[in-house]
């Protein structure tokens, strides 16, 4: 790109989850992100002033390892209770492996889960508030997750403060930056659909 002024670049990397992303802070203004993962390669840009400058810090639960735990807990703990009611030796014989399978399947989950389900810094668009940036806390490490961060933070709440446009023409712009990062696979097609309720709602 010509006259391309790259300010800041952040690469974290998931090797559990074979996955790399690359933030590319540049033109003081924009923010570039490409991530490749077993699935191939996406790669998208924003403009910093249609993010909310004020980012969220949670963790992303996974849903779907939270349900295997509590489902191989409560295996193990509905053959413990049985087992401790009926501590016959033949009985304990069949069982003990049966406990023994489901606290390692458990246990399994319980590392799926907290692989699954890190925590995240989350930028969302400013009036559909969609989750347009995730970034993973602490990556590559504090100090440069920090640096990275603390500088996204202030350029986009610069972005925010020079807009010239009228609510009307910001909400109709956000909007059409949203269909843009839907048909480029970045949004997901309901998570559109209820970005654009909330901007529609705000129209005047």
């Amino acid at each position: 790109m010509a006259g391309k002024n790259i300010n800041r670049v952040m690469v974290q990397e998931s090797r559990f989850k074979g996955e790399v992303r690359r933030f590319e802070i540049y033109n003081d203004k924009f923010i570039k992100v490409n991530i490749h993962n077993v699935f191939g390669d996406k790669a998208y840009h924003l403009n910093m002033g249609m993010l909310e400058p004020w980012p969220s810090l949670h963790r992303r639960i996974s849903w779907r390892w939270l349900l295997g735990l509590s489902y191989f807990s409560l295996a193990t703990l509905i053959y413990g209770i049985y087992l401790y009611q009926h501590p016959e030796t033949q009985i304990l014989g069949r069982l003990i492996p049966f406990i023994t399978l489901f606290m390692l399947l458990a246990l399994a989950a319980l590392l799926m889960f907290l692989y699954q389900s890190p925590n995240v810094m989350e930028f969302r668009s400013r009036y559909g508030n969609c989750v347009l940036l995730s970034l993973l806390k602490n990556q590559p490490n504090k100090q440069e997750f920090k640096h990275f961060t603390d500088e996204l933070k202030t350029r986009v709440l610069a972005a925010s403060q020079v807009v010239t446009l009228n609510k009307k023409q910001m909400l109709a712009i956000e909007l059409n930056e949203l269909r843009r990062l839907t048909d480029d696979g970045v949004l997901l097609e309901h998570e559109y659909q209820q970005a654009k309720d909330r901007v529609m709602s705000m129209h005047i």
